[in-house]
């Protein structure tokens, strides 16, 4: 009988650790997409073009124990991540108390925005 409880607990246990939309989740994501929204008065054509190719070398790295791994070109940064019912991702430094958004999961991507003084720039990422 106790045999029976410990397996039943692991079993809800580990079908209530993340859900079926946060699951989907877990795994590599790679840049699928980059759309500027600049000032052209506050930027040139080179600079934008090498803006978007820094982008394209980034990756999402999401495990199932809430641990996200943002790898850039030069660094790895790595954070907490949650995702809320309307499919918004949100992530944390350690030491850092607040969440702040990523992106939103719109399947089969993950889309974000970085809104800076020169403008917007919107990155999709697809699974790999």
């Amino acid at each position: 009988m106790k045999k029976v409880f410990f397996a039943l607990s692991l079993l809800v246990v580990f079908l209530s650790s993340c859900s079926k939309t946060s699951c989907e989740l877990i795994g590599v994501w790679k840049v699928h997409d980059v759309k500027t929204d600049f000032d052209e008065k506050k930027t040139t054509p080179q600079m934008l073009e090498q803006l978007v190719e820094i982008e394209k070398q980034n990756q999402l790295k999401f495990t199932d124990d809430s641990t996200l791994l943002i790898v850039t070109k030069d660094n790895v940064f790595e954070a907490n991540w949650k995702m809320d019912d309307k499919n918004v991702i949100k992530f944390r430094f350690k030491g850092d108390n607040n969440f702040h958004k990523l992106g939103v999961y719109r399947k089969p991507y993950i889309i974000t925005e970085s809104h800076t003084k020169i403008g917007t720039m919107t990155t999709t990422y697809v699974k790999q």
